[in-house]
């Protein structure tokens, strides 16, 4: 069973959207994008942080920045596409785990969203 197994994983690994899934997960790490995603980890950290004192202070301003920051990153090409293969190889994996679990029983739940 862990050969098949084994070999399971080196056809996923050779499927041309697993690929295309890599090359757009490198392409997170470019230079440009990298302090984009570090200014919107850090809001998100600085809002969350002082969320708690919201009843004292105004967060409108670190929220609004932070919305900004989040619309900038999703609008961002490289973003869209890694969103894309990302959710391409999510399928790929769906369909493969409904054919191999398929039939053992009727608990196992294979759709995401029912």
């Amino acid at each position: 069973m862990y050969k098949e197994i084994d070999e399971l994983i080196d056809v996923i690994k050779k499927d041309d959207v697993y690929k295309d899934y890599q090359i757009k997960e490198q392409t997170l790490y470019d230079q440009k994008l990298i302090p984009l995603l570090s200014k919107q980890q850090t809001l998100q950290e600085d809002y969350l942080r002082l969320r708690q004192y919201q009843n004292y202070i105004s967060i409108d301003d670190i929220k609004k920045e932070l919305q900004d920051t989040k619309k900038e990153i999703s609008d961002h090409p490289i973003i869209q596409s890694y969103y894309q293969s990302y959710y391409a190889l999510n399928e790929l994996l769906e369909d493969i785990t409904k054919i191999v679990f398929q039939g053992i029983s009727e608990d196992i739940v294979l759709e995401r969203w029912k």
